[in-house]
């Protein structure tokens, strides 16, 4: 695992700590606090946030942006967040931790930066870290990541994350550079998500894979009033 963090962080956090899943997916909020709530010796999921909606269940020590189905690092959302009275840090967690990702999360105010990629004990002991006020960075890879644990649409499929998300962004209307772009990735990699997305769902194309998107309802991104979460 990589791992940095700031010289001047906090001695500590008190456990468990209280943590919030963020998503506005509600297949990957629970998803991720069924993950979390394997460490209630560490980690409290206090909140299961879907983007939009006010938070009920203050204070919440760190709020972890899942970035599943999202383009770019959705900077707007993040910094909802960190501005919020009942939110003390927030965490970026994603696939991939790469430069860019990182840069532009932590100009939104994230002060963690966590890879899906890493098991679900490197995951808590880096919100914990987050938590006492450091900024942080893991990432890595691993013969048991968290991966195993979560879910997302189209899972149960055989979807890849990665897959579903592209697919995601397909229904949404955005073209395979504009995808890429989002999710900082090359052109050429999208259109190999998409092909083997495609023979999983047995689709042939675009057109019948948003409607197969449309058609099960398993991809419905949940849509509240825009200012819910906004509460300074």
């Amino acid at each position: 695992m990589s791992d940095s963090a700031s010289p001047g962080a906090a001695m500590g956090a008190e456990l468990p700590i209280s943590v919030a899943a963020v998503n506005d997916y509600e297949i990957i909020v629970d998803g991720l606090a069924g993950m979390l709530g394997r460490f209630p010796d560490k980690a409290n999921v206090c909140e299961r946030i879907i983007v939009g909606e006010p938070i009920e269940h203050p204070p919440v020590d760190v709020a972890l942006y899942d970035t599943y189905g999202r383009i770019g690092i959705a900077a707007q959302a993040i910094e909802q967040l960190r501005r919020h009275r009942h939110v003390r840090y927030v965490a970026m967690f994603t696939l991939d931790v790469t430069a860019a990702l990182v840069d532009e999360a932590r100009r939104a105010g994230a002060t963690g930066f966590i890879s899906k990629r890493l098991p679900a004990q490197a995951i808590i002991e880096a919100l914990v870290r987050v938590a006492s006020g450091e900024d942080v960075t893991a990432q890595g890879a691993s013969t048991n990541p968290a991966l195993d644990d979560l879910d997302w649409p189209g899972k149960d499929r055989g979807l890849t994350e990665r897959e579903s998300q592209v697919l995601v962004l397909v229904s949404e209307g955005l073209t395979n550079p504009q995808i890429g772009e989002a999710l900082f990735v090359g052109h050429e990699t999208i259109k190999t998500h998409l092909s083997r997305a495609y023979r999983r769902l047995g689709v042939r194309n675009r057109a019948e894979a948003v409607r197969l998107i449309f058609g099960t309802g398993a991809f419905e991104r949940f849509r509240p009033a825009a200012e819910a979460l906004d509460d300074t």
